[in-house]
Parts: C-alpha cells; structure tokens; sequence
C-alpha cells in the first residue's frame, strides 16, 4: 500500500472514489482544495492510499496556525474515507508524520461517522447529527413530525413568509447569515467562499431563502450530495424568530428534498442534549453520533470543543468582543480569522 501526497491532476480519479464510496460526503472532494487555497490561501494536503492504481482510501488535511488555537492539522468534516482499518491506520500514520513535520500541536479527524479504534487516538463524543428519512409525499414528513412544530410553521406562513430556493439568490442569504453570526460572536468565512463553492460545484450547493415580501429574514446554504440534502451553513437574526423562521427553513428543505427525489435530509453537527439538539430532535430524525478524533503531538489534552470552550477565559473574551463590533469591520476581519479556523 502506497501512501502519496496528490494535487488536482489527479481529481478524477479521486472524485470517482468519493462518489462510489458509502462513507464520503461533499467535504471530501478534490474542488475543495482549490477553494480554501482561494479562499483562505490555505495550502491542504491530500493524501490518498493506492494498490497499483487503485484507490483504497483518502484524507484530505488541513495544516493551521492560529493564534488562537496554535498549530494543528485538523481533517475537512467526515475525516477520512478507507475500505478497510488497515488501509485507515496507513493513512493516519502519514497523517501523524505530517502532524510532527510541521510541529503542530495535533491532528483532528473532524465529524467524523465512524470512531476508528487505535491506541494513539483520543476521542470527543460531544457531538451528533440528525438524519431526516424523506418520503415521496411531503404530507408523510409533515404528519410525522409533532403538532407543535407544525402550529409554528404555519405561523410562519400566516406571517406571509415564503422559502425561495437557487443559487442565484447567494446576495440576499449572506447579509443575514453574516449579522447572525456576528450575534453569535463567529467570524464569517466572507461571501467570496460561497462564491467559490458555487462555482466549484455548481450541481451540488444551493442556497435557500427565507424572505417576507422582498426582505430577507435568514437562509441556508445545503450540499446536494447522493441521495441527501446536507444542513452546511445557516443563520437568522434573532430579531425574526418571534415569525418561526427558522421552522419554515427546515421545513422547506424537507419538502424540497421529498420533491426532488432525495432520501435523507442531515440537519448538521449539535451537542447532544444541547438547544439546538432539542430544536433538531422535533423533526422526526435519528440521531447520528458524530466523532472528533485527536493524535497529541507533545500536549496531553486535546482543545477543548463546543460548550467547553465557554470556560477559556481568552475565547469569551474574544467572542464578547465580535459581538460588539461593527458589521463591516467583522466582514473585513472575518475571512482572516476563519482562514485560521476553517471549521471550527
């Protein structure tokens, strides 16, 4: 088995092994390394296992230096794709190599589906998705879901809210997406990323609208991949969500997804037991534990993740800060620090 570092001359071949792999999702195509070398001028490495010519399994890594975080190496969401254990021990020994090269604190397999059970490894649990099984006839999802969440989407469109769906409509989602989360204390990847992602994949992410009249109230960015309708991005101001947008926006997708031939709807990373878990639960999915997998490279405990974070002192601070900030100074900040963070 030969472990090899590859570049975009070799994107078809590696392509086809995500699109026939079980356990690929849209983070693991080639493009994506072209968009956060654009992006972000990130410089990935993408590893993949070959038996003569035949590839065996893939791990696309990002190396990062932050002053925040300090320097790491952390893997695009889904974490690697291998037929087998053997073929994924090859590719995290690679994976480790390239950890120590570059003097990073750690490695993290981000999101990913499956824990993989090696001894160097150290494992979060904290985390899980919401897989959404889809029928032929909306009114079956609609029926399975509870009253209440159903009473809160019909508000929403007594309100006269309407769900627009395209990837022309990127303009009226990025303004609201970015005051959300300039509420929440996150930098914005910046509109020049979803632009590149939509060029990148143009049958693969699509925007999706909530708007009264012609004011936009918040939206969505999915990934259409396979047979499921990926939750990427998301946000709406706070100022909306006495009109329930938010249960038009998922509702909306789970339509869409009924009409257009899909099978599952995953709603996206949460913390177990968490408020966006309960949000997430009303909508008659499974939950999906999600994995985040560490190798220590000279520290003895990995960073800390999601709620955790709250108790580091210099992370509230920084968050309290953001908030306070203009909107047109965190969009020019924004893609600088989650250059620094691309998934985090």
């Amino acid at each position: 088995m030969d472990i090899i570092e590859v570049n975009e001359l070799n994107n078809a071949k590696w392509d086809k092994y995500v699109w026939d792999s079980p356990g690929a999702n849209p983070f693991h195509l080639m493009g994506w390394k072209t968009v956060l070398e654009t992006a972000f001028d990130l410089k990935p490495v993408y590893l993949v296992a070959k038996d003569g010519d035949d590839i065996k399994g893939i791990l696309p890594l990002i190396p990062v230096n932050s002053k925040l975080t300090g320097r790491y190496v952390t893997s695009m969401p889904g974490g690697l794709c291998a037929d087998n254990e053997d073929t994924a021990a090859d590719l995290l020994e690679e994976a480790k190599e390239l950890t120590k090269r570059v003097q990073a604190n750690y490695l993290i397999l981000r999101d990913c589906r499956q824990k993989l059970d090696l001894p160097f490894l150290v494992t979060n649990e904290d985390h899980c998705t919401f897989l959404v099984e889809l029928h032929d006839d909306p009114q079956v999802n609609w029926y399975g879901i509870k009253r209440r969440v159903r009473q809160s989407t019909k508000k929403a469109m007594r309100a006269e809210l309407e769900v627009i769906i395209g990837r022309d409509f990127l303009d009226e989602f990025y303004p609201v997406y970015a005051e959300a989360l300039q509420e929440r204390g996150t930098p914005t990847q910046g509109i020049n990323f979803f632009k590149n992602l939509l060029n990148m994949f143009p049958s693969i992410f699509n925007v999706v609208v909530v708007c009264q009249e012609d004011h936009t109230l918040g939206g969505g960015f999915v990934a259409l991949f396979k047979d499921t309708i990926y939750n990427t991005w998301g946000g709406m101001p706070r100022q909306y969500y006495d009109l329930r947008t938010n249960y038009l926006l998922y509702w909306e997708t789970l339509k869409y997804g009924c009409e257009n031939g899909f099978q599952w709807v995953d709603l996206g990373r949460c913390e177990w037991d968490s408020g966006v878990y309960n949000f997430k639960k009303q909508w008659a999915g499974q939950p999906k534990p999600l994995y985040q997998q560490y190798f220590l490279n000279g520290i003895s405990q990995p960073p800390a993740v999601g709620n955790q974070r709250a108790e580091d002192l210099q992370y509230r601070l920084f968050i309290g800060l953001w908030k306070l900030l203009p909107l047109p100074v965190t969009e020019v900040l924004g893609s600088r620090l989650r250059k620094r963070m691309p998934f985090g």
